[in-house]
Order: C-alpha cells, then structure tokens, then sequence
C-alpha cells in the first residue's frame, strides 16, 4: 500500500498521541498523564519522580512538575 505525502501528513497528525494531564491523579495527574502517553507504569514514573525530586534538591523537578500540571491541557 502506497502512500502519497499527503496521506503520510494526514495519518500522521490524526494518529499522533498527545500528552495531558490525567483528571483522576493524585497531585495534578501529571505522573498519571505521562503514564498513559509513555505507556509506562504509574507507580514507576511516581518512583522515578519522587526520587528525583529529593536527588535534584526540589527546585528543577518540582519547578517542571508545576509547569506541566499548568500548561499540559487535562483529559475528559
């Protein structure tokens, strides 16, 4: 089956996964949003996201956590 760009263009931007923020998380949904995108565990990401946050010394991750959970649109 051939594709003409076109058809590539339109497959593409209808089929792409965005990211947002989950309405039934704990803080924000942040964590939940990005496991849904990645695909990831969400216990896992929270992991990974708790041990960070106390590694980087709070500010950088907990500067981005915020601005996610501000600028990333939430799921109905």
């Amino acid at each position: 089956m051939n594709y003409n760009e076109e058809d590539r263009y339109y497959y593409s931007r209808r089929h792409r996964k965005k990211l947002y923020r989950s309405s039934n998380g704990l803080i924000f949904g942040v964590c939940e949003g990005l496991s849904n995108y990645t695909g990831i565990s969400v216990g896992l990401i929270r992991f990974l996201a708790i041990l960070t946050f106390i590694l980087s010394g709070f500010a950088p991750i907990g500067i981005i956590y915020l601005l996610m959970a501000i600028f990333t649109p939430t799921s109905y």
